[in-house]
């Protein structure tokens, strides 16, 4: 190939200045002429029919101008015939010379390089060189970039062969054969450019093939592929990172195939902490990240049905509270699924029965021990759960009654010494028939009725209490009578609490409260005024 600067093999003549030389040839004026040549003209962009037509229309412009040579040759030939062949055909009339075909032609070819050449096809010649020029400028500056990309690397088949065509258009270039150097230069240019324009296209192969390669852990052709990218494209983002990714294969590939091969055997927890080291060191590593979304749905499932497991066995057992954490525990793994919020009811309803049979059991364990008011309780969280059971209805209606008599023969019992009065008496012994109306010999009960008749029994027996004054206070037992002035008196006076009052002239009143219980020893009292009033108050 020549230099870019210099037409390709131009001769210099000794004592001829090839620039002047070349400037008269361009500066010859040339008329128009129906083709040009070798341009960039909007004729060359009609495609490589209309070249072809020029090229056969520059054909018959040179045919002519050979015809013409031959005919001035001819006459030339004849002139020379009269004068110097005829007059020895005259003298040696039977030897004929008769030249060859050949002799006609070499007089045509000596004579036509003494004609003088053509403007026109100087003007096509100076033209076709200048196209040289331009083309040869694009493949050289071409060669440049794709030299700096080492083409030799990753496509020197086509590389070579545009060099060839190259190459070969020099040697045509040398013989004055410009047309057709100049459509061989092109044909050169032509494959310099589909390689250049291929390099999208081989870098996105290449990285196709390197991320392949990621995909089955052949690092060794990853390395390769990335290589050729880094080649193609120096610091290309893809082809950088591949690189990288490719660094790690070692790494994280045997992490990636345990993780595989423990999803396979079902050692799930083994096989998402493997996959996920491997994409700790590399996430994007596809198959990892193809294969975890597996091995966490397998979890998922298994976890799932293991908390519902969990859930009816617990219900088997009435653990219903363990039963429902189960069932809410798949249902926060599923969110979507029914049979958790099944399960859940289940538990709830359990749960609810369960309080309804604890509460049942407490109520008759309650009446059975005759704390009354504790089974009320009962049936009355009974009827908040549910108004229409009716056991609970028919419970609370006897432990309440229970309850309201249980408190009236306690309330008697706790103060058996207002039994002596008339009314309280009265009302004790009414309680006391509606106690034995029940008809029941439970212990509590029975030792009420029991304690009850003896209490109202011993109301009514007179029991002797002794009293001593000093015969001048005046004594009155409330309720009962006054009983005067004396010394020590005895009265007869049934259970019950008696306030005695005593009285003296010039002296402050006395009070005194006594009780008279036949569970107790006889009271003695005393009772006397002693306090003298001054004559200030008494005044």
């Amino acid at each position: 190939m020549q230099h870019r600067d210099n037409p390709p093999n131009k001769k210099t003549v000794p004592g001829k200045n090839p620039a002047r030389e070349q400037a008269c040839e361009e500066e010859s004026y040339i008329q128009p002429a129906e083709f040009s040549f070798g341009t960039e003209s909007t004729e060359d962009k009609a495609g490589k029919s209309r070249d072809r037509t020029r090229a056969a229309a520059g054909t018959n412009v040179r045919g002519r101008s050979l015809l013409q040579i031959a005919i001035a040759g001819g006459m030339i030939t004849a002139l020379v015939g009269v004068f110097w062949v005829l007059p020895n055909m005259v003298e040696k009339p039977n030897i004929s010379v008769k030249r060859p075909a050949t002799d006609t032609t070499s007089a045509q070819e000596t004579s036509a390089p003494k004609l003088q050449k053509s403007p026109y096809s100087e003007a096509e010649i100076t033209q076709q060189r200048r196209d040289v020029q331009k083309v040869l400028q694009d493949i050289l500056q071409l060669q440049d970039e794709l030299t700096e990309r080492r083409v030799e690397v990753w496509a020197a088949e086509a590389y070579f062969a545009a060099r060839t065509l190259a190459e070969e258009a020099d040697g045509i270039y040398r013989q004055r054969k410009f047309m057709q150097a100049l459509q061989q230069y092109r044909e050169a240019l032509d494959g310099l450019q589909e390689i250049r324009d291929s390099i999208p296209d081989r870098i996105e192969q290449h990285l196709s093939e390197g991320h392949a390669a990621l995909d089955i852990g052949d690092a060794e052709a990853a390395h390769e592929a990335f290589d050729l990218v880094l080649t193609i494209s120096e610091d290309h983002p893809r082809g950088t990172k591949g690189k990288a990714r490719a660094e790690k294969l070692p790494e994280v590939w045997p992490l990636f195939t345990d993780g595989k091969v423990a999803f396979e055997e079902n050692t799930l927890d083994e096989a998402l902490d493997l996959l996920q080291a491997a994409l700790a060191i590399d996430s994007e590593t596809r198959p990892a990240k193809a294969l975890l979304p597996k091995v966490k749905a397998a979890i998922l499932e298994r976890d799932y049905s293991e908390a519902m497991s969990a859930g009816y066995a617990a219900i088997a057992v009435e653990n219903f509270e363990k039963a429902k954490k189960d069932f809410a525990k798949a249902k926060q793994l599923k969110p979507n699924a029914s049979d958790p919020g099944i399960g859940i009811t289940q538990a709830n309803n359990g749960i609810a029965q369960a309080r309804i049979d604890r509460l049942f059991a407490g109520a008759a364990k309650y009446e059975q021990q005759e704390q009354w008011h504790e089974a009320v309780k009962n049936y009355q969280k009974l009827m908040e759960i549910d108004t229409s059971l009716v056991q609970a209805i028919t419970g609370k209606a006897r432990a309440e009654a229970r309850a309201k008599l249980d408190d009236r023969l306690q309330e008697l019992l706790d103060d058996p010494l207002t039994l002596g009065q008339s009314k309280r008496n009265q009302y004790a012994r009414k309680v006391l028939a509606d106690a034995r109306a029940l008809n029941t010999s439970t212990p509590r009960l029975q030792g009420q009725i029991e304690q009850l008749e003896s209490a109202l029994t011993q109301s009514l027996i007179p029991i002797t209490v002794s009293f001593q004054s000093d015969t001048s206070t005046n004594v009155t037992i409330y309720h009962v009578g006054r009983l005067g002035n004396f010394s020590e008196r005895e009265i007869a006076l049934k259970p019950g609490r008696y306030t005695v009052i005593g009285t003296r002239q010039g002296y402050r009143d006395v009070r005194q409260e006594i009780v008279v219980d036949p569970s107790q020893e006889a009271p003695t009292v005393t009772i006397r005024c002693a306090e003298k009033l001054n004559s200030a108050n008494s005044g």
